[in-house]
């Protein structure tokens, strides 16, 4: 069972004090009274803003969040419910679509939250989530990132469910991705069965590549969700040209042949074939080859 924490009551003199809690005492009346004059004396000039734009709200929450604050300890120090909070970040339900706007009052609650002090070294996990599951979907088993990361092999697959991470592990799988995104496992001693192994369980789980992430971006972004990319089929054409993209890029990093196959589900002849017109600066007659 969970329990609902209590919103903490408004200062008396407060809008939300008179208006949300009924109270009608001498200062409430005079703050409520404070007001309406001045709503009334901004209309008159023109300058009466009761709403104010959610956009910096909404990145505020998001960078606070980023550091290890979750939504419910940011709605705490705001002093707000946390579904006002999250309000900011996504749709609450069908009939309560994400707020655009916000009244000054709540603008100026939330913006005045600072970062935890004690959360300092932390950071969120989505970009090294992503490198881990990206170099898993080119072969990498995570015991053997777990050497170049510096860590045991338990702690790269419990990093994958953490929610933040520290600095300095982010930065080391940043290091480790930009190194091996595109080195063949077998060159640095992974029994190419294992390596097939994790790419087949990488794309049971639709986990991208990090060619998908090179092509497509955001990938330390954690309000882009991969699986709503729509990616249209390619054509005969625009597969083959990708292909041959890709086999030259691949070869390029000495990637072997029946891998570079592998990874494209082509035949090894084809990549062979591909490879030899690379080298050589002229192309196949395709129909003499038939």
């Amino acid at each position: 069972m969970t329990t609902r924490t209590r919103r903490p009551i408004a200062d008396h003199g407060t809008l939300s004090r008179y208006k949300h809690h009924g109270c009608k005492c001498e200062t409430c009346r005079a703050g409520y009274t404070a007001y309406q004059r001045s709503r009334y004396r901004r209309r008159a000039y023109g300058t009466w803003q009761p709403f104010v734009d959610a956009e910096p709200i909404r990145q505020h929450i998001l960078t606070l969040h980023a550091g290890g604050m979750s939504y419910a300890s940011i709605a705490q120090a705001a002093g707000m419910y946390e579904a006002t909070v999250t309000g900011f970040i996504y749709a609450l339900s069908a009939k309560d679509p994400r707020k655009e706007k916000a009244t000054p009052e709540i603008a100026a609650r939330i913006l005045a939250v600072a970062p935890d002090p004690m959360l300092s070294g932390w950071v969120d996990v989505t970009g090294t989530r992503r490198r881990i599951q990206a170099l898993a979907a080119n072969g990498w088993p995570m015991s053997a990132l777990a050497d170049f990361i510096g860590v045991n092999s338990g702690s790269v697959n419990r990093i994958t469910r953490q929610v933040r991470v520290y600095a300095d592990t982010a930065r080391a799988v940043a290091d480790v991705y930009a190194k091996y995104a595109t080195a063949s496992p077998q060159d640095h001693g992974i029994p190419r069965w294992k390596s097939d192994r994790h790419r087949r369980e990488a794309q049971a789980k639709q986990w991208p590549d990090p060619t998908w992430w090179e092509d497509m971006g955001h990938i330390d972004d954690p309000t882009f969700d991969p699986q709503t990319v729509v990616e249209r089929p390619m054509n005969r054409l625009e597969l083959a040209a990708y292909r041959r993209d890709e086999i030259e890029r691949l070869n390029s990093y000495r990637i072997p042949d029946h891998e570079i196959a592998g990874r494209l589900d082509m035949a090894l002849t084809t990549v062979r074939g591909i490879i030899g017109e690379l080298e050589s600066g002229q192309r196949r007659d395709r129909k003499q080859a038939a």
